[in-house]
């Protein structure tokens, strides 16, 4: 599963993957790169991931018990 925060605009400010495994991985600006991946760069078409839009508490409230292996 991915989370992603965009902006308006649709670039990606942060990133957090889960993996069925457990594995959980956190990125934004200040820490965008390590030896498992990186955040993205690529800028959303909104529309087209509309359909999976939540908000803002719906994403912090889905992330706060998950602990990254890179942070």
């Amino acid at each position: 599963m991915f989370y992603l925060a965009v902006d308006a605009s649709g670039e990606v400010r942060r990133q957090v993957e889960v993996y069925a495994s457990g594995v959980v991985l956190d990125y934004d600006e200040q820490h965008d790169e390590d030896r498992y991946g990186g955040l993205t760069y690529a800028e959303l078409d909104l529309e087209e991931f509309a359909p999976f839009e939540i908000t803002e508490r719906e994403f912090l409230e889905d992330l706060a018990e998950l602990v990254p292996v890179n942070r």
